[in-house]
């Protein structure tokens, strides 16, 4: 086995580790969030065991209790493809609750939380497809396959009209990226011609994988940059842009995983 087809085969298997095991690290983001809101909250402040059990935690620990189960079923392939389909279906009902609960977000911060969800799903939507699956032989779904390949695609022309239209956000990427102005439109189309490829299904492997590295450097530089987002004007509270940077590695798990796939 040659260098280059070693280094395909570990970019697929870390695609499918952080796809099916992402739901932990929404659990985990989750209970900080609420540890974090509690302190905050001086009649909410946790002093003993009995204090857990107050109503407001409720719909945490069933939020907990579903990412638990969806993350266990997936990673020990146990009804994996029900699995996934149960972690998009819950993915965004959570963000709905979520923005429902913490209003005051600007309409601007409401787009970018809401398209990355969907962006999440669509990785969630390889699973229930079958393309995770463990087990040869069994039939895939085509049309889960292709509807979380064209949510990629979305996600990608939305994040290059989103800098190109949103000056919060290009001011974002010219502060915390090398390059300034000019490295702005090389962004653009990184993110303009692989989503184009990506929908069309032409070589979708190959561009997801480039622009996989190109979300990594925007995910490190720019979106796990808290301290940044809580002194601009959006005024991002520091767990909230966590969560929002980490299903950013989500995505980038999906898009390692298009190459499994030749015919779509």
């Amino acid at each position: 086995m040659g260098t280059l087809d070693r280094t395909f085969r570990i970019l697929d298997a870390l695609g499918l580790f952080i796809v099916t095991r992402f739901p932990f690290i929404e659990l985990f983001l989750l209970l900080m969030a609420t540890g974090d809101q509690a302190e905050k909250t001086p009649l909410g402040k946790i002093t003993n065991f009995r204090d857990t059990f107050r109503r407001e935690f409720i719909l945490v620990y069933f939020n907990a209790f579903v990412f638990f189960v969806c993350g266990t079923g997936m990673t020990l392939d146990f009804k994996r493809r029900q699995c996934g389909f149960a972690a998009a279906v819950h993915a965004i009902v959570y963000t709905v609750i979520t923005l429902y609960q913490q209003k005051g977000h600007s309409e601007y911060l409401i787009v970018r939380i809401s398209v990355r969800t969907v962006a999440v799903c669509a990785g969630y939507l390889f699973v229930t497809g079958g393309l995770t699956d463990s087990e040869r032989g069994r039939t895939k779904v085509t049309q889960a396959l292709q509807l979380g390949r064209q949510i990629l695609a979305f996600y990608l022309f939305c994040n290059a009209y989103m800098i190109w239209a949103s000056e919060q956000d290009r001011l974002a990427h010219i502060k915390n990226i090398p390059g300034g102005v000019a490295m702005i439109y090389i962004v653009i189309a990184i993110y303009a011609i692989p989503g184009i490829c990506i929908y069309g299904g032409y070589e979708a492997g190959y561009f997801g994988r480039i622009v996989s590295w190109l979300l990594v450097i925007i995910t490190v530089l720019v979106d796990y940059n808290a301290k940044y987002w809580y002194r601009s004007s959006a005024h991002v509270e520091f767990w909230c842009q966590i969560q929002h940077a980490s299903r950013n590695v989500c995505v980038i798990g999906s898009l390692l995983l298009l190459a499994r796939i030749r015919h779509w």
